[in-house]
């Protein structure tokens, strides 16, 4: 995984869009931090960022094709 690490984030959803959803991952540690204190900011306690947090990862694996047909201008 270190070396998908040097990958940037559009690099990252090429290759998950294509198939390889292990890479996911690396967006999930990448974005991890920022969203748990974005959480915590808005005065949920731990237990609930996280539950955000998944939701929030799902929705974005879920719908990253979409996101993915947009990047490109």
């Amino acid at each position: 995984m270190t070396t998908y690490q040097q990958l940037s984030e559009i690099e990252v959803i090429d290759r998950v869009t294509v198939g390889d959803i292990a890479l996911f991952e690396v967006l999930i540690r990448r974005y991890n931090p920022y969203l748990y204190k974005i959480g915590r900011s808005f005065g949920y306690n731990h237990q609930d960022v996280e539950d955000l947090m998944q939701d929030s990862f799902i929705s974005a694996f879920e719908n990253l094709s979409k996101l993915h047909n947009k990047m490109y201008f």
